[in-house]
C-alpha cells in the first residue's frame, strides 16, 4: 500500500489520516502514526491540528541530521547550537525553518504534478480492519474534508512565507 508513490511503513494506514500528507513517506516525514494509539481523538479538529501543527516536526529532524526516533526537544537543540556554531536560534526559528521546508516541499510535489486527489489513503484504509481494536473513524468523507482543511491551513501558510511553485 502507498500514498502517492510511497510506500507505507508497518504502522496501520487506518489508524492515521497523516500518512498521505507526508514529503517523504510515512513515518519519516508525517508525525502523526500512533497518535490515535496514544491520545485516541477522532474529531476532523484534532487531525488538522495534528498534521498541520505537529505532523511536520519531523522535517526539522530533517533539517538538522538529527534522530527522529529520540524525540529531541527544541529546548535541547537551542543550547547546542550556540556552543557548536555560535549561533543564537529559538523554537521560533526552529519553527519557521521547518514550517517553510515543509511547504517547499509540498510545492515540489505540484511541481511534479501531485494533485489534491492524491492526498488520499489506499481504498484497503477505509475498511474496517478486524485485527485492529482501535476505534475505525477513517471514512473517504472524513478523508475528503480532512484533505480540504489541511490544505486551506497550508494555503495561508504558504501565502504568509511568501512562497510559490518552483518554476
Amino acid at each position: 500500500m502507498h500514498c502517492k508513490g510511497l510506500e507505507l511503513p508497518a504502522y496501520l494506514p487506518e489508524t492515521n489520516p497523516g500518512y498521505p500528507f507526508a514529503i517523504a513517506g510515512g513515518h519519516m516525514s508525517m508525525r502523526t502514526f500512533l497518535l490515535l494509539v496514544f491520545e485516541g481523538k477522532t474529531d476532523l479538529d484534532y487531525w488538522v491540528d495534528a498534521i498541520v501543527n505537529r505532523g511536520i516536526y519531523y522535517t526539522r529532524d530533517d533539517l538538522l541530521g538529527l534522530c527522529k526516533f529520540a524525540g529531541t526537544p527544541d529546548r535541547v537543540i537551542e543550547p547546542v547550537f550556540k556552543e557548536v556554531y555560535g549561533l543564537d536560534i529559538t523554537h521560533d526559528d526552529l519553527w519557521h525553518a521547518t514550517q517553510r521546508t515543509y511547504l517547499r516541499g509540498l510545492l515540489l510535489e505540484r511541481r511534479q504534478g501531485t494533485t489534491l486527489e492524491d492526498y488520499d489513503l489506499p481504498a484497503r484504509a477505509y475498511q474496517r480492519n478486524p485485527n485492529v481494536q482501535l476505534p475505525h473513524f477513517i471514512t473517504p468523507e472524513f478523508m475528503a474534508e480532512l484533505r480540504r482543511r489541511v490544505f486551506e491551513a497550508f494555503e495561508a501558510q504558504i501565502a504568509a512565507y511568501g512562497l510559490e511553485v518552483p518554476a
